[in-house]
């Protein structure tokens, strides 16, 4: 392996175990004081990401700020007036900080608050109070605001990865990261390719 690989894999190793345990939980804590631009990684980007996916204007969160956010990004901006320029700064953060993370389910035959709230793994309580239910009967074809739910965190492979590295840089198993993503040969991967990384369970 060259020595540029080798540092590059280096870095990108110390960046994902800065913060690749962050990504996994369900919703990202909002951003400090840091303006987020092309080649930021971190929880605070995941944070925006998933704003951006309430407002369907993203269809994964990663972690990384890559062109995907930056358009994503400067579609906000022009739909608020906002200075066009693919920049995170404090004006289009405030503007996401002010996006709720809820999406809406429609009520199913055999439904009920139990059923639905195991399912999206919530308490009743939280859909009761949600929703301003004054009864706990629903009917067929009722909407119901529910907290959006978590979407998985997606690597992309770069040269020098190997499933190992990218396993515990995650804080999971080779099998767990293997059987996800249906590998069967875990020696193979290749640069460019994705790969969901599986959430790392308590200890």
């Amino acid at each position: 392996m060259k020595q540029s690989q080798l540092k590059f894999l280096s870095f990108t190793l110390a960046c994902l175990l800065s913060f690749g345990i962050g990504f996994s939980t369900a919703y990202a804590e909002p951003p400090g004081n840091r303006v987020l631009n092309i080649g930021n990684w971190g929880e605070d980007v995941f944070w925006l990401q998933r704003k951006l996916m309430d407002l369907g204007l993203m269809d994964i969160a990663t972690g990384q700020y890559g062109e995907l956010t930056r358009a994503a990004v400067m579609e906000l901006q022009k739909a608020h007036g906002l200075k066009v320029d693919g920049i995170a700064g404090p004006q289009t953060l405030g503007v996401l900080g002010k996006v709720e993370s809820f999406t809406y389910y429609t009520v199913k035959a055999g439904d009920s608050l139990y059923v639905i709230a195991k399912r999206l793994d919530i308490s009743m309580d939280e859909l009761v109070q949600l929703n301003n239910l004054s009864s706990t009967n629903l009917t067929i074809g009722q909407i119901l605001k529910v907290p959006h739910q978590p979407q998985p965190l997606v690597y992309k492979v770069v040269p020098g990865d190997n499933l190992y590295n990218i396993a515990k840089a995650f804080g999971v198993t080779v099998s767990e990261l293997a059987v996800l993503n249906n590998i069967s040969d875990k020696a193979f991967i290749k640069p460019g390719q994705e790969l969901i990384i599986p959430e790392p369970e308590d200890k």
